[in-house]
């Protein structure tokens, strides 16, 4: 019988650390790219799981958990975080998000999200390549109605009409209520491609650049402490042993914005951000890249 009973104290034993396992695995919900193309809905994804892969042993009992979101419940992405939708999404930073939510003020793409290109029609190519900044000033743009982009912009001096969803805007630039759209660098040139097959007579302006500071960053629940120092510490290890660098060179959305040095003989316009928040890592160069010299 004693056999029997050890193997049985074993058995107990290991289902009590199963439970115990599953019990503390804490599942971080994020966005589940809605397309293969999605590059920037896959870069979340890409960009949370590395960092968790990150963690040492003891604090690797997170799980990636993709999440659908449908066209039927129509919120924007912060009322999808505030309500627990998902556990993290990344947003270009504010005073006003900072004061919503938790970042982990770590530029995500290193700061490369300030550099602006712009989404034009065909016609207007001229209008924007050979603009000087107060040409550009007056010409009409389009940007999300609560994008931290469209404060900056109007701040500069800039024609913003404020739009309340993406593909609104498409709409307006097509029937040239405004005359372009800026986007994040890396976003233009894959955005411009899904594009093309709705609106073939959309082109992409790449010189001039416009340049503001506006680091995007991971965002949490204000109560949600755990998980931002775990992605603190993940990234943190990710930028330590150029893994981070490595998904940035390589990853569809960011990859070719390399090598930088081919970005150096294009014309750059700088703006000020007034609603940088005092806490932007500014002063630390191991978190940006630079385009220009």
């Amino acid at each position: 019988m004693r056999p029997y009973f050890l193997c049985y104290l074993l058995l107990f034993s290991l289902s009590l650390t199963t439970l115990a396992y599953a019990q503390d695995i804490r599942y971080v919900k994020v966005r589940k790219p809605t397309a293969e193309v999605q590059f920037a809905e896959r870069f979340l994804v890409d960009a949370v799981t590395l960092f968790i892969a990150k963690l040492p042993e003891q604090q690797k009992l997170f799980q990636i958990e993709q999440v659908e979101i449908t066209d039927k419940q129509l919120m924007n992405f912060e009322s999808y975080l505030e309500r627990g939708f998902f556990d993290v999404n990344y947003f270009g930073t504010s005073e006003r998000l900072e004061q919503s939510f938790l970042p982990i003020r770590i530029p995500l793409f290193a700061g490369l999200l300030g550099h602006r290109v712009s989404i034009v029609k065909e016609k207007n190519l001229s209008l924007l390549r050979n603009a000087d900044i107060n040409q550009l000033k007056a010409l009409p743009l389009c940007q999300g109605s609560i994008w931290a982009d469209s404060d900056v912009l109007e701040h500069n001096g800039f024609s913003v009409l404020r739009v309340s969803h993406y593909e609104f805007i498409l709409k307006m630039l097509d029937a040239e209520r405004c005359v372009f759209f800026p986007r994040g660098i890396f976003e233009g040139e894959f955005e411009l491609a899904l594009l093309k097959e709705r609106f073939a007579d959309f082109a992409l302006v790449d010189d001039p650049i416009i340049y503001y500071p506006f680091p995007a960053y991971l965002f949490v629940r204000k109560d949600d402490v755990e998980l931002a120092q775990a992605l603190q510490l993940g990234f943190e290890r990710a930028l330590a042993d150029g893994s981070y660098r490595t998904l940035l060179e390589q990853h569809p959305l960011t990859q070719k914005l390399f090598p930088l040095e081919k970005w150096q003989n294009k014309r750059f316009i700088y703006l000020d951000n007034p609603n940088l928040p005092e806490k932007t890592p500014l002063d630390n160069p191991d978190y940006w890249l630079k385009l220009n010299p």
